[in-house]
């Protein structure tokens, strides 16, 4: 994996001109597209942004994003990609499932569905309802690789849209399993398992330049 170089800092010369200072630069517009997973580091990315080169807009569209977010690597990465940190995935249920923390194999039967009452696994006597994400979001594909590695979702599995819809499922539904990013765990939810941990990575189409190399170079920070 690439990681973004340091750069050279260029002394401006300041120009005069009838009297009056050149016009400064005019700032960069940088599209930006998060998953919802990753979505905790736009703070830190508006933070950098404020008073810079550059001015964020977001995007819907993480093809046409001039720079995106997310958990871990995508098949067939082809562009730059500099990574910005680590994120830990984990396995959360609602506290009235009466566990502790689970093993590898215990969290493959529930969210396979082999494990369908939480006594299956030691805890209380509550049908397991599973919360899983679409195929192809990032923190889905990190959990699935890492844990059921090929091995199937239960069919009865339930969809959460994004990282707060999993959240608040998952802490209002007594028996719920889900998959959380320890920045998005909050509210009613346990923590059952660390499942992996993956890095953050800003990718970009292009060799990044002016505001948005600056932008890298301060989430890198």
């Amino acid at each position: 994996m690439r990681r973004l170089l340091p750069f050279t800092v260029l002394a401006l010369s300041v120009l005069f001109a009838c009297g009056r200072p050149a016009a400064q630069a005019t700032p960069q517009i940088v599209s930006v597209y998060a998953s919802s997973a990753s979505a905790a580091w736009l703070a830190e990315l508006y933070d950098c942004a404020a008073g810079g080169p550059a001015v964020i807009v977001t995007a819907s569209d993480p093809a046409a994003a001039d720079l995106q977010l997310r958990l871990g690597e995508p098949v067939g990465l082809m562009t730059p990609a500099y990574q910005l940190g680590m994120e830990d995935v984990l396995v959360v249920v609602h506290p009235q499932a009466g566990i502790g923390a689970l093993t590898l194999e215990q969290v493959r039967q529930v969210f396979s569905g082999r494990a369908a009452n939480w006594k299956d696994v030691g805890g209380n006597d509550l049908p397991v309802q599973v919360w899983v994400y679409s195929p192809g979001v990032d923190i889905e594909g990190a959990f699935e690789a890492a844990v059921l590695q090929g091995g199937p979702v239960t069919s009865l599995a339930r969809l959460a849209v994004s990282a707060q819809d999993m959240s608040d499922s998952v802490g209002g539904n007594p028996g719920a399993a889900g998959i959380l990013t320890r920045h998005w765990k909050a509210g009613n939810t346990r923590e059952a398992m660390l499942a992996v941990s993956v890095p953050v990575l800003a990718i970009t189409r292009s060799e990044p330049e002016g505001g948005l190399r600056d932008l890298i170079a301060c989430l890198q920070k």
